[in-house]
């Protein structure tokens, strides 16, 4: 070859690795192939190159640099002067932060909070050896905190109830351990594939799943065509790891090429003033997040390999309000977590596509189980039933919930009764949360909860101020209450009919870390 063909432009190297311009510079950008900017412009080195993609290559020092994955920068809040920043305490919480972030970028999950924090907490909350030390996150969503706790050498543990988001973490978890050329060869296969012309004549063997059912069609027919092929290469694969990251790839992204869209909730496209996708490079974007999830998961690997000791990891697809058997007594030196809001989002039914098309579930009676396993249950579950009690002594929040009650009974159990019962359900669980967490947590440890305040049927419910009166009941003390985002995504929708009717007073929906110390 030309000497001066040894120096790649990005174009060029995208190219060569089959990933989109887009891919490798996010890959550039955080040093994690290796590279030089000249000017404005990224340049590869492609004997470099070739030692990276062979797996011949450390790049764990590129890994360490303060540019890179240093601590020094990767897990420092960003200063800024917008108002959703947060008040001097921790950072903000906003998990947008994670989406160049190794790992915690592969799935969207609009619930989740920022790696930033995450680190942000556990460097202040857990010292000592890290082999002997525990992380919990009891609603593990998609793994922030657990991934963040493992590249810190800590042991961790986490429960989700959610089987989609339980995959995703789990595979997160289970990468550090597993060999890389099986997955990469797979993606190859799959490249080849997409460029095979019998490709555009193929019928899929798979079909669509018979019991999800949605508004208009979720795929457009040519998109669908694709996608069942996708389901055919998944269900050919032998290696129970490689099919894992193909099933946590196709629902990163199915909802990109389908007729839906999140606004933030799940929703059809042309409800949001967009038009249906007919035609979607289906393959090539699922190859795209593939290569990503392969480069992050080299990154892990060669990041871990610092540690002398091999941390644990277990992700428990149950609720934590009944671990009892699976958490020892006093067994865990941290707590970072953000529980479901008292504002009924529903993360069941915004994940039923990938449910029932990565074939997570059995049916719609299973889904009704998960709703009625989740922390507060929700409003559709306990809206009908006799009046829920509050099974604390907290006066003020008897009130609150009665005041509720009171609100639009021309509605029945769409007005404040059906709203009353899911509020009372949510903090009972709260209550059943800290007497499951006294019991776990060594003395003195430190709990951190990321909570919002909510506007129910009009009535505002400061839920954090509560949430801390709540973990006093129970010996803890509250070290602080830090307003880690002034405005959050749902400020918009207080005046909705069904989950405010109206509000008597301007209100702003605001997210709070509400810091704990374990009783000594």
């Amino acid at each position: 070859m030309d000497e001066s063909k040894k120096v790649l432009n990005l174009s060029e190297t995208a190219k060569l690795m089959r990933v989109s311009a887009k891919t490798l510079r996010e890959l550039a950008r955080s040093k994690r192939v290796p590279c030089q900017k000249v000017g404005r412009e990224w340049r590869f080195l492609l004997p470099s190159l070739e030692r990276w993609l062979a797996g011949q290559m450390d790049t764990s020092r590129l890994a360490e640099s303060a540019e890179a994955y240093g601590q020094a920068s990767l897990f420092q809040p960003e200063a800024t002067t917008d108002d959703k920043t947060a008040a001097p305490g921790f950072g903000d919480t906003a998990f947008t932060k994670n989406r160049r972030e190794p790992l915690h970028r592969w799935v969207p999950w609009i619930a989740g909070f920022s790696a930033a924090f995450v680190e942000e907490v556990l460097s202040k909350a857990v010292s000592g050896d890290p082999a002997d030390a525990t992380v919990l996150d009891p609603f593990a969503g998609v793994g922030t905190t657990l991934v963040e706790g493992l590249k810190h050498g800590y042991n961790v543990v986490g429960f989700e109830i959610n089987p989609y988001a339980a995959l995703a973490c789990e595979v997160k978890l289970t990468c550090v351990g597993c060999r890389l050329k099986p997955l990469t060869e797979a993606i190859n296969k799959l490249e080849d594939l997409r460029r095979n012309p019998w490709l555009k004549q193929a019928q899929p063997r798979s079909k669509p799943p018979g019991n999800f059912k949605s508004k208009r069609p979720f795929f457009s027919p040519a998109v669908e065509r694709e996608v069942l092929l996708l389901q055919d290469f998944i269900s050919e694969q032998t290696h129970s790891f490689v099919k894992n990251v193909l099933k946590v790839a196709l629902g990163s992204v199915m909802v990109s090429f389908s007729n839906y869209s999140y606004e933030p909730s799940l929703s059809t496209r042309s409800a949001a003033g967009k038009n249906d996708i007919e035609h979607a490079d289906v393959i090539g974007g699922f190859c795209d997040k593939l290569w990503e999830i392969a480069a992050d998961i080299g990154f892990i690997q060669r990041h871990m390999k610092r540690f002398e000791h091999t941390p644990t990891a277990a992700i428990h697809r149950r609720s934590y309000l009944d671990s009892s058997s699976l958490l020892p007594p006093c067994s865990v030196d941290a707590l970072v977590t953000s529980p479901p809001y008292l504002n009924n989002y529903h993360y069941v039914r915004n994940t039923r596509p990938q449910l029932h098309w990565l074939d997570l579930i059995n049916g719609n009676s299973e889904l009704r189980k998960l709703e009625e396993d989740s922390f507060g249950r929700f409003w559709q579950t306990v809206r009908s039933a006799p009046p829920v009690g509050l099974d604390l002594d907290l006066p003020e929040l008897q009130q609150v919930l009665e005041c509720i009650r009171k609100q639009n009974p021309e509605k029945g159990t769409y007005g404040g009764s059906g709203w009353a019962n899911y509020a009372a359900t949510y903090f009972n669980d709260c209550d059943r949360f800290f007497r499951v967490t006294r019991r776990v947590m060594k003395p003195g440890a430190w709990v951190v909860v990321v909570i919002g305040n909510n506007i129910v049927q009009g009535v505002h419910v400061e839920t954090d101020r509560f949430l801390a009166q709540i973990g006093e009941l129970h010996g803890f003390s509250v070290q602080g209450m830090h307003r880690v985002r002034r405005k959050r995504t749902g400020s918009s929708i207080v005046n909705s009919s069904v989950r405010a009717g109206f509000t008597r007073r301007q209100t702003e929906l605001h997210e709070t870390a509400v810091e704990f110390r374990a009783p000594e």
